[in-house]
């Protein structure tokens, strides 16, 4: 049931961005009780959501009511996992869980999210050593490094899916929301120290690895 409920956040989120921040809220607050209490129907969310997730430029016009001024309007570079650096910012930003600093990764733009003191004491068995960089063309990120801490305590495997399903359910490109987070979920618990998995979700290889004191996600274009 924890990790429902984890599920959830996202759900919700994404919910809200897609019908509009007010509207959205007063929506999303009157269905919150269902989401958090049944796994079919916040899955079945999850997937309806993300088969209609709005086009680049849309989620930032949800939030701040103003367009994208880099790439709503220009065709993403090929090559990319199809997701833009201000989408990642609106809905990372507007969820209240993260923080985000711009920088640059070998010579690549690059966005790294740090958590915020709310979600620290959400997630504090490994709130402390998490990190995430999207890299790459800000209009067509191409990498996502996800690190979060892991121990033999089912607590890191519990927060650690549920920080992982928070940060990406609502970025990922349309479709491949669900598929990711249910090998995810699949993955993450089982995996043994010194394991490796790996799967391909459309245009995305995703390489889930666990080291003595870590999870590790990375996400890469195939194209």
């Amino acid at each position: 049931m924890r990790r429902i409920r984890f599920f959830a956040i996202p759900v919700v989120m994404i919910f809200v961005l897609a019908c509009g921040l007010s509207n959205g809220i007063q929506q999303a607050a009157t269905q919150l009780p269902g989401l958090l209490t049944s796994a079919p129907t916040a899955l079945g969310a999850m997937e309806t959501v993300a088969a209609g997730q709005p086009a680049v430029g849309s989620i930032e016009t949800a939030v701040s009511g103003q367009p994208s001024s880099n790439c709503a309007s220009t065709t993403p570079a090929s090559g990319g996992l199809g997701i833009s650096m201000d989408t990642v910012k609106a809905v990372l930003q507007v969820t209240g869980q993260f923080d985000l600093t711009d920088g640059s990764v070998n010579g690549q733009p690059a966005s790294t999210v740090a958590l915020t003191q709310s979600a620290a004491a959400a997630f504090p068995s490994v709130a402390n050593g998490f990190s995430a960089q999207f890299i790459g063309d800000p209009c067509d990120i191409g990498k996502v490094i996800v690190t979060i801490p892991r121990s033999d305590q089912q607590a890191t495997s519990d927060q650690g899916m549920g920080l992982i399903t928070t940060l990406l359910a609502g970025v990922m490109p349309a479709g491949t929301q669900l598929p990711i987070i249910t090998w995810l979920t699949q993955e993450y618990d089982s995996l043994p120290v010194g394991g490796q998995q790996q799967n391909t979700f459309g245009n995305m290889q995703l390489t889930l690895q666990r080291t003595q004191t870590q999870m590790i996600l990375e996400i890469l274009s195939v194209q």
